[in-house]
């Protein structure tokens, strides 16, 4: 005779209305919720938070990148700085495809990446254009890309390259921080 009730390990129970046996109070996953969200409020991300951590991580590696080209006039560590750079910043815009306030829309990985990408080129362009004029103020006459290839030949576009294959790989593979 099948019962409802816990019984003897081995005793068969009655699934009836698939109601019996106890009901936990919260479900299981939620212990890894952050602290003062319920189950009910998770939902999209805010892209305010990544895109200023993203922002910044290009802001620093973009002064990093002008010290070394600029101020040091050294090509050594450029397209390290660049690879780090991209990194950081697809690893910090990641968190921008999780889930965590349904207010806010999350973006798809493949606009993580994207943007990823448009952030660090475009820090590493900046970099670039920074260089340029504080060698023109101390007396330069080149153009923009005259100089940046007479100066740095391969290694501007391998900074490039460099800076969008590092934001894209951390943007595949982020996010590395709980908010």
């Amino acid at each position: 005779m099948a019962t409802s009730e816990p019984g003897e390990p081995g005793e068969p129970r009655d699934p009836g209305d698939g109601r019996s046996g106890r009901r936990l109070e919260q479900p299981p996953s939620a212990r890894y919720a952050a602290p003062g969200l319920s189950a009910s409020s998770s939902g999209r991300a805010s892209l305010v938070r990544p895109i200023a951590r993203a922002g910044l991580a290009a802001a620093v590696g973009a002064a990093l990148l002008f010290v070394v080209g600029a101020v040091v006039a050294s090509t050594a560590g450029l397209v390290f700085v660049s690879g780090v750079m991209g990194t950081a910043i697809g690893l910090l815009l990641a968190r921008a495809h999780v889930s965590t306030d349904e207010r806010a829309p999350a973006l798809t990985r493949t606009a993580v990446t994207w943007l990823a990408i448009g952030i660090a080129t475009g820090a590493v362009v900046v970099a670039d254009v920074a260089t340029w004029l504080n060698a023109r103020g101390e007396g330069g006459t080149l153009g923009l890309l005259d100089y940046l290839l007479e100066t740095f030949g391969l290694f501007v576009p391998g900074e490039l390259l460099v800076a969008a294959v590092g934001a894209a790989w951390g943007a595949s593979a982020g996010p590395v921080q709980r908010s």
